[in-house]
């Protein structure tokens, strides 16, 4: 049953995030339950109704507005999408893109990709492209238009009242602004559901609304496909992409699809992103310039990352007195590492080895705290001290390893000590007496109160040094130690 408490419950694991501490895992499993069974018992007299949503904006990379809606109404979105998929999925042409299992970017960027061989024979004859954007088209589509598409394949009526009470919901109605309240003044009045006409627009944000804007334009994918008999067509949302070995074709198509679209959906082209030119100059799509035989990265996404890297390193890094500061902030550093991870799985796909390197030498800063893996094309985290180290030494030994360029200034309780048959020269130039035996093997060590005097003589000298403090949590039965500063004399800017 579409309602029952199995089904719910399905749905509530797929959408919770967070996990809990295992001692309260009994006590929150059992008031979710309370929660899940309060929701069934609405669902099923009906008489449920979605709770506030959460309004903000996004900046990048354009400004928009989002819903996104509570916990408890996604449990439902997911519930009466899983339901409609079912019917859908075998409906929808195999090339729309966006929102569906086993496709997304890079099944669309590759199948492109495929389409300009096939279309050109491998490059030996000319292929145009067109490609088309809807104007505005979350904020334009027409709901009963909507409904009426969803109501002709359901037979339940339980999905069938749900799937009315979701398409109708005005969010605006009941929200709670988060965020920078002064961008919503700033967006253009025809990019808001405030400003949108009765009956028309879908929040972004929201699992539904990315189905339903699917089935929406399914009209125009059977059009494209059964009417003009197009064989070349692939479309990611609300931008499309036709190929033909004639100008004059596409152009034709155009005309049809504009006709089309205002008379079925009430939707109309977007001029300003309608491109009609030949294939050998690269398709701009989906964050990719698509060529038959590579691809290449946007511009404007390689932007976007500099920015964002120039903002973290403005975080992490400082230069006062001659003496450049890496800061090791642990909550930023995850974050970054977090960004680079996203942008690393986008170039992945394209030819960008050397763009890599090129960032990655630019930027001198991330080689302090990452390392990156050219074999598994990964960014390995240095700061973080692996699992099963179990001793201080191990400690020792792995921070030693993975910042072999730097002196370490290894906390331990009120010392900092040294550990490496390495560090005998650093303690010759610090003129430390040996220690002669001790349990832990430490070889040499000094007061932290003469922490400065120090650090100075080492960086006279031009040397790094990278300290590992001492934090106030047990780790496998011994003090968790992390970076926290690497000093070095002159090295920001040259």
């Amino acid at each position: 049953m579409l309602f029952s408490f199995e089904n719910l419950h399905r749905h509530y694991l797929k959408c919770r995030r967070n996990k809990r501490n295992t001692h309260n895992a009994l006590r929150f499993e059992t008031r979710q339950e309370l929660n899940l069974l309060e929701l069934q018992a609405q669902l099923q007299d009906r008489t449920y109704r979605p709770t506030r949503s959460v309004c903000f904006f996004a900046t990048r990379p354009k400004l928009r507005e989002i819903f996104a809606a509570d916990f408890r109404d996604r449990v439902v979105h997911h519930i009466l999408v899983d339901y409609l998929e079912r019917i859908w999925e075998p409906i929808f042409i195999h090339d729309s893109y966006a929102c569906r299992k086993g496709k997304g970017v890079h099944a669309g960027v590759k199948r492109l990709q495929k389409f300009l061989r096939q279309a050109s024979a491998n490059g030996t004859c000319p292929v145009w492209y067109l490609q088309l954007d809807i104007r505005n088209y979350f904020m334009t589509i027409d709901k009963a238009i909507l409904f009426r598409l969803l109501a002709a394949k359901i037979e339940d009526d339980d999905a069938l009242w749900l799937t009315r009470l979701l398409v109708f919901h005005d969010c605006t109605e009941n929200f709670v602004l988060r965020g920078n309240p002064g961008l919503k003044e700033c967006i253009a009045p025809h990019k808001t559901l405030f400003n949108a006409p009765a009956g028309k627009g879908l929040p972004i944000g929201n699992l539904n609304s990315q189905f339903f804007a699917n089935v929406y334009l399914n009209v125009l994918d059977q059009f494209v496909k059964h009417e003009l008999k197009c064989r070349h067509y692939l479309r990611y949302c609300d931008d499309f992409v036709m190929l033909a070995s004639s100008p004059d074709q596409l152009i034709e198509w155009k005309g049809r699809i504009e006709l089309f679209l205002a008379e079925q959906l009430k939707l109309e082209l977007n001029p300003i992103r309608t491109r009609l030119t030949p294939v050998s100059s690269g398709i701009d799509f989906l964050g990719y310039i698509v060529r038959r035989d590579y691809l290449l990265v946007r511009r404007r996404v390689v932007n976007h990352l500099k920015e964002k890297l120039h903002s973290y390193e403005l975080q992490l890094v400082e230069q006062r007195d001659g003496v450049c500061r890496y800061y090791f902030d642990e909550s930023v550093l995850d974050q970054l590492h977090a960004t680079l991870s996203s942008y690393l799985g986008h170039f992945k796909l394209a030819n960008t080895w050397n763009l890599w390197q090129s960032i990655w030498q630019s930027h001198s800063f991330l080689a302090v705290y990452f390392e990156w893996d050219e074999a598994g094309g990964k960014l390995l985290r240095k700061y973080k001290t692996p699992k099963g180290v179990v001793q201080v030494r191990q400690q020792y030994g792995y921070f030693r390893w993975r910042f072999p360029d730097a002196v370490l200034f290894f906390q331990v309780g009120r010392f900092y000590e040294f550990y490496s048959y390495w560090d005998t020269a650093v303690a010759g130039l610090l003129q430390l007496k040996p220690i002669d035996w001790n349990q832990r093997g430490v070889r040499f060590g000094f007061p932290i109160a003469q922490f400065n005097y120090y650090l100075g003589k080492l960086l006279q000298r031009q040397m790094s040094v990278l300290v590992i403090r001492q934090h106030g949590r047990y780790l496998a039965g011994i003090w968790e130690r992390e970076p926290v500063c690497r000093y070095e004399l002159g090295k920001l800017g040259e």
